[in-house]
């Protein structure tokens, strides 16, 4: 009897060791492990890039240029810290390209009312993101990208794009000649009129001018000689236009008068301004592929061809004017998806051959199938005689 008590004894005493081991174990465990987090949605962060881009090659790098839209869906604002470029079939690779707070600050354009910060979106708030993506040759962009948004809270992957949405192409020069500035080209920079078109058209938003050009000749650094509000002593003014390729043309505009040319409160338009009459005296060829090459603000009365002609490339076609929304002469040129102005998206596309140049020194190689970027000086081949038409 005495030893089945010692038994029992021995035994309730082992299982309260057993169960003080694994209260302490489990004890140490919860100590060491976070709390379970509660259940919550992704942030609600909706990422979209109206109009895939192109990759096209300048100099020495390709480059990538679009506008990625975020909206913020919640009541809670979202602080934007960084956005990388990656490559969806290759998600433990590093990203292409990472831009950071810094960097982000010009790209950041908030819609609606903001607050001192570009980079806090409030709840409901939408912002674009003006994105150009540069990498050297050796290193082409992959067929697609997605984007990784990072918040300084969170994080989220999406809005998947093509990085070769369009055809790419290859046109001759509209102009002729040397000491050509290409004016608010492609590029990122906040002050690029062009690179910032984004309107709304038929409740779609939409940048026509993506890729514009406003080609212009600087003298030591100035666009005229003599009186500024002639438009004789602009130095690009009456030069000649050509075709950039073979093509229909499918509009030709004439008749509308050149303005006084003048900045800010000093423009004032030689006709009131209407929504058709923004490009002045236009030529819009058709490039095939869904393609048309625009000339806007040519001189009045100086247009060679009529609607529904065929043109072939490096025919004349008109002159440089001043006429519509021209605050001084030049040549607006511009590549998009529609004959129409502004509703189409602007494309880029590349020209067969050109040089660099710079005051004071002799141009450089020469650039042959690239498109030029904002602000770069031009030279252009000179054509042989003024009665050939092809482009040489």
């Amino acid at each position: 009897m005495l030893n089945r008590k010692i038994f029992f004894f021995a035994l309730m005493l082992l299982t309260t060791v057993h169960w003080d081991k694994i209260k302490a174990q489990t004890l140490a465990t919860a100590e060491l492990s976070p709390p379970a987090r509660p259940f919550s949605f992704p942030i609600q962060l909706e990422m979209r890039v109206p109009f895939a881009p192109t990759a096209f090659r300048s100099g020495s790098y390709n480059h990538l240029i679009y506008e990625l839209y975020l909206t913020n869906f919640s009541s809670t604002p979202l602080k934007l810290h960084q956005i990388a470029l990656i490559d969806p079939r290759a998600s433990k690779a590093k990203p292409i390209i990472t831009f950071d707070t810094a960097q982000l600050q010009p790209m950041v354009k908030p819609l609606g009312a903001t607050d001192s910060d570009k980079l806090m979106l409030a709840g409901g708030q939408t912002a674009v993101i003006y994105i150009e993506a540069i990498t050297d040759l050796r290193h082409p962009f992959p067929e697609s990208l997605a984007h990784r948004v990072i918040t300084t809270t969170d994080s989220l992957e999406g809005a998947i794009i093509s990085t070769h949405q369009s055809h790419l192409q290859v046109l001759g020069p509209p102009l002729q000649g040397s000491s050509w500035t290409a004016v608010d080209g492609p590029g990122n920079h906040e002050s690029n009129h062009h690179r910032r078109g984004n309107l709304i058209l038929g409740g779609l938003a939409i940048n026509s001018r993506r890729y514009a050009i406003d080609w212009k000749k600087f003298r030591n650094g100035v666009s005229f000689a003599g009186d500024s509000r002639d438009v004789h002593a602009y130095f690009c003014y009456g030069e000649p236009v050509f075709a950039v390729a073979d093509g229909r043309i499918v509009n030709a505009k004439d008749g509308l008068p050149d303005n006084i040319p003048g900045h800010g409160a000093a423009f004032h338009p030689a006709v009131p301004l209407t929504f058709d009459g923004l490009a002045g005296n236009t030529i819009v060829i058709d490039l095939g592929n869904g393609q048309y090459a625009h000339y806007m603000h040519l001189q009045p009365k100086s247009l060679r061809i009529k609607t529904g002609d065929y043109v072939r490339k490096g025919q004349m076609l008109a002159n440089i004017g001043a006429s519509g929304d021209a605050r001084e002469p030049h040549l607006h040129f511009e590549v998009t998806t529609s004959a129409h102005l502004l509703v189409g998206e602007g494309i880029p596309y590349l020209i067969s051959r050109y040089q660099l140049s710079s005051a004071g020194k002799r141009p450089d190689q020469m650039h042959t199938n690239e498109l030029p970027q904002d602000g770069e000086m031009i030279d252009f081949e000179q054509r042989k005689a003024a009665h050939d038409s092809s482009y040489k």
